[in-house]
């Protein structure tokens, strides 16, 4: 089996050149996502706080008291609109967030000073080799595809049994968070973690982020307008970074 890309960068420059190469290796543009602590797996939420029993608990809860709290509800039954808003509302579900851009990834790899003892990741996905990976099929489906209903019901219907697979989606954007966070999905319907798949290097690819490195990676994307307030573009954001910077004072 071969071995998964895995490299380091420290600064601004080597992430640009890591990013043109796996840009030529994987042939296309990949899709990103930053996590905060490089050992962290590549697990939808559900599955990795345990508790997928209660998925569908609450994605139902959530559509039934949503609507007089956000006036651009999907339709009642169009799942897979609905689980792509739980997500970006940040309600656990089967859904994980990807960008098109590893300046956006970078940012939730870096943000959370918590984790500034732990090394971070930036992760690279090539999303049609991972459905080839599982289905055969080396595309990208759309929300709308046969294939992938069954996982989108399992999500709001108990006793669902879709395939164990992990499947790159393309999602409508219906909230201003999808546009200006670039998003893309992948949809868990298996509890293992993607990059613990046996043909992972085939699709995947790993920077590692130093911990000491993450302040000044801080620094460098708040120049190039990368922010809370940029990629959560409503008054509430506003208002935190606000507080923050008088405070911080």
């Amino acid at each position: 089996m071969a071995a998964m890309t895995d490299m380091e960068v420290n600064n601004l420059p080597q992430l640009f050149s890591a990013l043109v190469g796996l840009h030529k290796q994987f042939g296309i543009r990949p899709w990103w996502r930053g996590q905060a602590v490089l050992d962290w797996g590549l697990l939808a939420a559900i599955h990795r706080q345990g508790k997928a029993y209660s998925e569908y608990n609450l994605t139902n809860r959530f559509r039934a008291m949503a609507k007089p709290r956000y006036p651009a509800c999907p339709d009642s039954n169009d799942l897979p609109s609905w689980l792509f808003l739980m997500q970006h509302y940040r309600l656990p579900t089967r859904l994980l967030d990807w960008s098109e851009s590893p300046l956006v990834a970078l940012f939730f790899a870096i943000e959370n000073r918590k984790h500034d003892d732990a090394d971070g990741a930036l992760w690279a996905l090539h999303p049609t080799m991972l459905n080839k990976a599982q289905t055969g099929e080396a595309t990208i489906f759309g929300s709308s595809n046969a294939r992938l209903q069954p996982l989108f019901r399992a999500a709001f219907q108990s006793g669902q049994r879709p395939p164990e697979q992990v499947l790159s989606v393309n999602a409508e954007q219906i909230d201003t968070r999808q546009m200006v966070q670039q998003a893309k999905f992948t949809i868990h319907a298996s509890r293992a973690p993607m990059n613990e798949h046996p043909s992972r290097a085939d699709f995947l690819a790993r920077i590692r982020i130093p911990k000491g490195t993450k302040e000044t990676f801080r620094q460098s994307i708040q120049v190039l307008s990368i922010s809370r307030e940029t990629l959560f573009p409503d008054l509430e954001n506003l208002s935190t970074v606000l507080r923050e910077l008088v405070f911080a004072e």
